[in-house]
């Protein structure tokens, strides 16, 4: 009879412990073997094709796959003002292999929404800013308003007769208006619109008195005098309308919400390795110093920006927390 000797127990577990730290190990060291980036990455929108974003987003990736040496495949995952998009990025593996082309709502719908699905400051680890696009105010010509200071002296003598169209509740463009009421101290009636377009459809036609929007949406319209541009977001005046000064500098006080109109920003899940988060920075700053690649956005009214993940965390944390005090004190919310 052939008699199998018994392991020591103490020798047993140890074998057993030492296949477990392997097993554990390996994810690790398979990384090591097979460097970041080694297949396709997704960048997910929030939104439909064909928006500002999934747009901004269809210009960027194929810079990326460049870059990083591998394809960029978007996926668009629209719904609930972005956060489908978001929550899908927050719940995905974090190895930098799901990335979310993220915009001013991961500020702004914390506030405006009774429940979120994630927290964009917790959940979410910035990585790049990408582009910043401003936003302009323009009026019918019949408005008796030539500067943003006559308009809001019109406002004050006529409480409620200046209506501002928006491209829905809670929109950018509703939240500007908002801005500038708190700032001036006037009642201007805000009329939502199933979009810009129809906005600026019955502006024009003198429906309504007012819209604040994007500038590549309206600026041959300002150019054929069919509305008046009174004023610009951002910190600097719009090289396409030099004679329109900044909000800030019409209002001759710094509005700190209005200095960036609209932003995107690339960011990953909270647990992506620094590594990774560094490599794609130094792929998308890379990018953004093209003088060919700003050119081409600079031709959709769209600035191409850079920066640290520190720069875009903070930029975040601070729309963030600025649109919400606006959205609070205005007592706006949108589901």
């Amino acid at each position: 009879m052939i008699k199998v000797k018994l392991i020591n127990k103490g020798l047993w577990l140890g074998l057993v412990s030492t296949m477990l730290l392997w097993l554990v190990a390996l994810p690790v060291f398979a990384q090591a073997l097979d460097p970041y980036p080694s297949r396709p990455i997704r960048l997910v929108v929030g939104y439909a094709p064909g928006g500002p974003t999934d747009i901004l987003a269809r210009q960027i990736a194929p810079e990326l796959a460049t870059a990083l040496g591998q394809p960029i495949v978007i996926e668009n995952r629209a719904g609930a003002n972005g956060n489908i998009g978001g929550r899908e990025v927050v719940n995905a593996q974090s190895d930098g292999y799901t990335l979310l082309m993220g915009d001013l709502t991961l500020a702004t719908n914390p506030s405006l929404m009774r429940s979120m699905p994630f927290n964009p400051l917790k959940d979410l680890k910035a990585v790049a800013p990408l582009a910043l696009a401003p936003l302009v105010l323009v009026i019918h010509p019949s408005v008796p308003a030539k500067t943003l200071g006559e308009l809001i002296e019109y406002a004050r003598a006529n409480p409620n007769k200046l209506s501002n169209g928006t491209a829905g509740s809670g929109n950018l463009t509703h939240l500007a208006g908002e801005v500038l009421k708190l700032a001036a101290g006037v009642n201007i009636q805000q009329v939502p619109y199933k979009g810009t377009g129809p906005a600026l459809t019955d502006l024009m036609g003198g429906q309504i008195s007012m819209v604040i929007t994007g500038l590549s949406s309206t600026v041959g319209q300002i150019q054929d005098g069919r509305v008046r541009a009174l004023a610009i977001t951002g910190k600097t005046r719009s090289s396409l309308l030099p004679a329109v000064p900044t909000f800030s500098e019409a209002l001759n006080r710094s509005l700190p919400e209005l200095d960036l109109g609209s932003w995107w920003g690339l960011f990953a899940p909270a647990a992506t390795p620094d590594p990774i988060v560094a490599k794609l920075n130094s792929a998308v700053q890379t990018i953004m110093s093209k003088p060919e690649f700003r050119q081409r956005l600079a031709k959709m009214n769209i600035m191409a920006d850079s920066g640290s993940p520190e720069v875009m965390a903070a930029r975040l944390k601070s729309e963030y927390e600025g649109w919400a005090r606006v959205i609070q004190t205005a007592g706006i919310e949108i589901q």
